[in-house]
C-alpha cells in the first residue's frame, strides 16, 4: 500500500540540513559522528536507495543553500550503521512565541515546510554562526529525532494500513502516535455520519454510549471547521470542553492539537493529542510546533485510510452475517411446530437480518378479514387486530408488493397516534407480503426503524427471500395446529376426570391412562407400564392384583377405600374401582388420590405445631372459615435490614434470614401460636387461632422473649465471625380480628386482619423509635396476670388512630434476674415521666439522664430531646402527656 502524504525530497532534505549544520564547523561534524551519524535512522535498503537518489533531485531552495559536493554529501550519509536507542525528544528555541489559537489547512504540506521548517528560517543560520558546540550537538539531536519519528511514521503507514484486525490496528495506532507525539493522551473520536455525533474509539471494544455532538468542544469544533487546530492554552478557550477534550486528565490542559480525519473526503472523525512534553528528565510543559503539526496531519491521513478499510471490512462482515443468520434461520424455521414460537423466532430473526429496532408479524385471518399480530406488551404478550386493507401494512397485504418508507411521517397511510401515545418515533418502515406457494398471500411482515440509515434495495431482498422460507414453515405449523386441537379434543375428555382412569386389555396391559401420578407412586415409567402386563408392575401391590384377577373371572365391580399404595416412588393412599369394560375384553381402574388430607396435616405443621396441626383435621376444616376471635399478634422486623444486605454478598443475605426465621418459627410453634406470613425480613405470628386460649398474651410474650435470648446467640456468633450484629424489634397487641382463608380463587392464605392486627404492626415499628427490643399494649400486658417484669413507656396515639393506646417495655419475666443498674434506670425513667406528665421538664431531664448514664436508656433519650423541645416552646394547655406518632 503507498505511502501517503510525504515528500519524495524527505531524506534530501534531511542530508542538506545535516550538511549545513555542519560543514563550516568541524566540532559539529565531531558531535554528529558521536550521535551515530544519519544512517542509524537509514536501516533498511530501501530508504538508503531513496536517501541516495533524492541528493540528485534535492528542493530549489535547499540547492540555493547548499554548496557542498557530491562526494561530500556523500560522506555523510556513509557511516557504519549502529544500533542506537530510541531517542527522547530535544526542545530547541527557535522561533518566537506563537500565537495562542491557529488553523492550519489539511493540504498536504512538504517536509521542508513542515518537520524541517524550523531550520530553513534565516534566523536558524544566523544562530548557528554563534552557535558553541552544546548547541550543535543539540540541533543535530534534533534532526535525528525528527529523522526517527518520520521512520516510524513509514513504518506506522505500512504496518496499519495492511492489518485486517481493525480494532486492533486503531488500538496500538493511538498507542504509538502518542508516543510518537510524545504527548499525555491522544484520542481518536469517530463520527457517526447518521446522526453528526462524536463519539470515542475506547480500545479494543469500540463504545457508542456516550456521543457528543458535532461541534462541542473542541474536537467538534475541528471536525466541524475540517481543518487542523492548534491552541496554547485550551482551558482559557470558550470552545473547550471538560468531558470530550481532555475526559480522563485530572491535571490542567496546557496544550492541544486536533486534526480532522478524511476518508472518500468526508471527515469521518477527529485525531486529538493533549500535552506535549518535553524531554526527559524533565518532561516539561511545551507547545505543539510546525513540525508536530506535519506529524499529526500525516498520522491523521493514515488513520482515514484505518477507518477507510474498517468501513469496507464492517460492510463485508455484515453482508456474510446475513448470509449465514439466513441460511441457519431457514434450517431452524423447519424444525419449529408451535405457532407462537415459530412467529416469535421470525421476528427475532427478521430484526437481526435487517438490523431492525422492532418487528411484526401479522398474518391473516380469513374469516374475519382482519391482519393479526402478537406483540409484546408492558406485561405480557397481547393479540392486535386491524383490517387486511387498513395501514401499510395492510396496503402491502392488499397489493402483494413490498413498500418501503423512508420517512414514516411524510406518508400519508402512516398513523402517528400510536407513537404519540407511545413517546416512541417511528423513523422508516418496510413491509413485505408473506405469501405461500400457490402465490397466495398469508401475511405480512413490517420492519420499523433501521438502525442505521435506511432500507436498502439488499434489504428488500434478504427481506423477501426470508419471507417465502417463513410462508412454507407458517403453513406447516398451522397444519400442524389443527391436526393437534383436534387431538386434544378428543383426549380432553378423558383429562377432563379427575381421577386416575386405567383401561387394560385382555392380556392385562395398559391401553389408555388419563394421569400418571398412579404409576410414578409405584416407581414405574409410562413405558414400561405399557410394555409389561400388570402382573409386572403390580408386584408389591397384591391385594389390587387380586381384585382385578377377580374382576376378570366374575365380571363384578370391586370397590376398595384407603388403600396404601407401595412402591418405589412416593407412598400414596387411594380408593380404587375395579370393573368390566362393557363391549370389549378387559377391565377399568378407577383410583382416586386421597392422601391429601395427611398432606394437609403435614403443611398445617409448616406454620403451627403438630399437636394443633393434628385437631385441626380432626375437628373440621371449619375452624379454618372466616371468624371473628379475640387473638394475640406479633410482629417482628430487622432493624436497617436495608442498609444491612447492601453491605452484604446474596448468599450471606439468603443464610442471614434463614436463621433468622428458622428462631422465630420454633419460638412460635414452641409457644402454640401460628406463623402467619414472612413480610420481606418482618414475620408476623397469631396466638388464638383456629383455637383460642386465656394463655394466648402469655404465649406471645414468650415468643417474643424466646426470639430476643436466640438474637443474642445468633449475634455472639457473628461476632465471632466478624460479621455486623443485628437488632430487631418486636410488637405485640391483643384484640378481636377476623381469621379465616384469605385469598383468590386460585390462592388462599389463612390470616387475620382488623385494627388489632394494625395496631400489633405500629407497636413495632415504635421500638426503633424508642431504642427498644420488645413493646407490647396495655391490652396484652392485661391478659399475662402479671406475670412479666414490664415498664410503662408512655401513651401514644399510633398513626390513624385518635385513642392514645399505653405502651410498656417487656423486660422478661418476673422470675428472670435483672442487673440492679436496669432496674434503677428504670424507677429513674418512671419518676421522670411522672415530672414530665406534669410538665416539670428540667426536673424530668435530670431523671432520664441518670437512667441514661446507668443502662444507656433508649426510651430516656427520646424523652429528654422532647422536654428540652418544650422548654422551648411549651406544649398546649390540653396537653396530658400523650405522644402522637407520626409515621407508621
Amino acid at each position: 500500500m503507498p505511502r501517503v502524504g510525504y515528500s519524495p525530497d524527505i531524506l534530501a532534505d534531511c542530508c542538506i540540513l545535516l550538511n549545513q549544520v555542519t560543514r563550516n564547523y568541524p566540532p559539529a561534524m565531531q558531535s554528529f559522528s558521536e550521535l551515530g551519524g544519519l544512517s542509524v535512522l537509514l536501516q533498511s535498503s530501501e530508504v538508503l536507495s531513496t536517501a541516495y537518489s533524492s541528493i540528485g533531485s534535492m528542493p530549489t531552495h535547499a540547492r540555493k543553500q547548499s554548496t557542498v559536493s557530491p562526494s561530500r554529501r556523500t560522506s555523510v550519509i556513509s557511516p557504519k550503521k549502529i544500533e542506537i536507542p530510541i531517542m527522547e525528544p530535544v526542545l530547541i528555541t527557535i522561533d518566537n512565541e506563537q500565537e495562542t489559537f491557529r488553523t492550519v489547512s489539511m493540504d498536504q504540506t512538504s517536509l521542508s515546510h513542515g518537520a524541517f521548517g524550523k531550520f530553513y528560517e534565516p534566523s536558524f543560520s544566523d544562530k548557528l554562526d554563534t552557535a558553541p558546540v552544546p548547541v550543535m550537538k543539540g540541533h543535530i539531536s534534533k534532526l535525528l529525532t525528527t529523522l526517527q519519528k518520520i521512520d516510524r511514521l513509514l513504518n506506522m503507514n505500512n504496518s496499519f494500513n495492511t492489518g485486517t484486525d481493525i480494532l486492533h490496528c486503531l488500538d496500538q495506532f493511538i498507542t504509538d502516535s502518542r508516543n510518537l507525539l510524545h504527548v499525555d493522551t491522544l484520542l481518536l473520536y469517530k463520527i457517526d455520519l447518521d446522526t453528526n455525533e462524536l463519539f470515542p474509539f475506547t480500545g479494543e471494544y469500540e463504545s457508542e454510549t456516550i456521543k457528543y455532538p458535532l461541534g462541542h468542544g473542541l474536537a467538534g469544533y475541528c471536525a466541524e471547521l475540517g481543518e487542523l487546530i492548534n491552541v496554547k492554552s485550551p482551558a482559557s478557550s470558550p470552545r473547550f470542553s471538560m468531558d470530550i477534550d481532555c475526559p480522563d486528565l485530572s491535571i490542567p490542559a496546557h496544550s492541544l492539537i486536533a486534526v480532522p480525519i478524511f476518508s472518500s473526503k468526508r471527515v469521518v472523525g477527529v485525531l486529538l493529542a493533549l500535552n506535549k512534553m518535553g524531554p526527559a528528565p524533565d518532561f516539561q510543559q511545551i507547545h505543539f510546533d510546525e513540525e508536530d503539526e506535519y506529524f499529526v496531519k500525516s498520522l491523521s491521513f493514515i488513520a482515514g485510510i484505518m477507518l477507510g478499510n474498517a468501513k469496507i471490512i464492517d460492510s463485508m462482515k455484515n453482508t456474510q452475517k446475513k448470509v449465514t443468520v439466513l441460511l441457519d434461520t431457514t434450517r431452524s424455521l423447519a424444525s419449529i411446530l408451535d405457532l407462537d414460537t415459530l412467529i416469535k423466532r421470525i421476528m427475532d430473526s427478521a430484526k437481526e437480518l435487517l438490523s431492525s429496532d422492532r418487528c411484526t408479524l401479522f398474518l391473516h385471518d380469513p374469516e374475519r378479514k382482519q391482519l393479526r399480530a402478537l406483540i409484546q406488551g408492558r406485561d405480557s404478550v397481547q393479540e392486535i387486530r386491524i383490517p387486511s386493507n387498513a395501514g401499510i401494512a395492510g396496503a402491502a397485504f392488499t397489493s402483494g408488493d413490498a413498500i418501503n418508507i423512508p420517512n414514516a411521517y411524510k406518508d400519508s397511510r402512516f398513523n402517528p397516534e400510536v407513537d404519540k401515545q407511545t413517546g416512541y418515533v417511528t423513523r422508516t418502515i418496510l413491509c413485505m407480503p408473506i405469501k405461500n406457494i400457490h402465490g397466495q398471500c398469508i401475511g405480512v411482515t413490517q420492519m420499523i426503524n433501521k438502525r442505521s440509515g435506511i432500507y436498502s434495495l439488499e434489504d428488500e431482498m434478504i427481506l423477501s427471500s426470508f419471507s417465502s422460507q417463513a410462508a412454507v414453515a407458517i403453513e406447516k405449523s398451522q397444519l400442524f395446529k389443527k391436526t393437534e386441537d383436534m387431538r386434544i379434543y378428543l383426549q380432553s375428555i378423558l383429562s377432563s376426570i379427575t381421577s386416575c382412569v386405567i383401561t387394560l386389555s385382555e392380556s392385562m396391559k395398559v391401553n389408555t391412562v388419563n394421569r400418571m401420578w398412579f404409576f410414578n407412586a409405584i416407581g414405574y415409567d409410562e413405558a414400561f407400564v405399557r410394555e409389561n402386563p400388570a402382573e409386572k408392575w403390580l408386584a408389591s401391590n397384591t391385594h389390587l392384583l387380586k381384585d382385578i384377577r377377580q374382576v376378570y373371572k366374575d365380571q363384578q365391580t370391586i370397590y376398595v377405600t384407603d388403600f396404601e399404595i407401595k412402591g418405589k416412588g412416593s407412598d400414596a393412599i387411594v380408593n380404587y374401582q375395579i370393573m368390566p369394560l362393557i363391549g370389549g375384553a378387559g377391565v377399568v381402574l378407577v383410583l382416586d388420590d386421597i392422601s391429601s388430607e395427611k398432606r394437609a396435616v403435614q403443611t398445617l405443621g409448616r406454620y403451627m405445631s403438630p399437636a394443633l396441626a393434628k385437631q385441626v383435621m380432626e375437628e373440621g376444616s371449619g375452624q379454618l372459615g372466616g371468624k371473628r376471635k379475640k387473638v394475640s399478634i406479633l410482629f417482628s422486623d430487622i432493624r436497617s435490614f436495608t442498609t444491612l444486605s447492601e453491605h452484604m454478598d446474596p448468599p450471606e443475605v439468603v443464610d442471614l434470614l434463614n436463621h433468622h426465621f428458622t428462631d422465630a418459627v420454633n419460638a412460635i410453634t414452641e409457644e402454640q401460636g401460628i406463623l402467619d406470613k414472612f413480610i420481606g425480613d418482618a414475620v408476623m405470628a397469631v396466638f388464638g387461632v383456629p383455637f383460642s386460649s386465656p394463655d394466648d398474651a402469655i404465649h406471645a410474650c414468650n415468643t417474643a422473649l424466646k426470639m430476643k435470648d436466640a438474637l443474642v446467640v445468633t449475634n455472639r456468633e457473628r461476632a465471632s465471625q466478624g460479621k455486623r450484629v443485628i437488632k430487631i424489634g418486636i410488637g405485640v397487641n391483643t384484640g378481636m380480628v377476623l381469621s379465616g382463608n384469605i385469598g383468590s380463587v386460585k390462592r388462599m392464605e389463612f390470616s387475620c386482619i382488623g385494627d388489632a392486627v394494625n395496631l400489633a404492626s405500629r407497636t413495632e415499628g415504635l421500638t426503633k423509635f424508642y431504642g427498644i427490643t420488645i413493646l407490647v399494649t396495655e391490652f396484652t400486658l392485661q391478659e399475662t396476670n402479671d406475670l412479666f417484669f414490664t415498664r410503662e413507656v408512655e401513651p401514644v396515639i399510633v398513626s390513624g388512630k385518635k385513642l392514645s393506646v399505653r405502651m410498656y417495655e417487656l423486660l422478661g419475666k418476673k422470675s428472670d434476674y435483672f442487673e440492679e443498674k436496669m432496674i434503677e434506670a428504670c424507677k429513674c425513667y418512671q419518676i421522670g415521666f411522672d415530672f414530665y406528665v406534669r410538665r416539670m421538664f428540667p426536673q424530668a431531664i435530670e431523671l432520664f439522664e441518670n437512667a441514661i448514664e446507668k443502662n444507656d436508656d433508649g426510651p430516656s433519650k427520646v424523652l429528654v430531646s422532647r422536654c428540652k423541645a418544650y422548654m422551648e416552646e411549651p406544649p398546649p394547655d390540653d396537653w396530658n402527656g400523650v405522644y402522637t406518632a407520626e409515621g407508621k
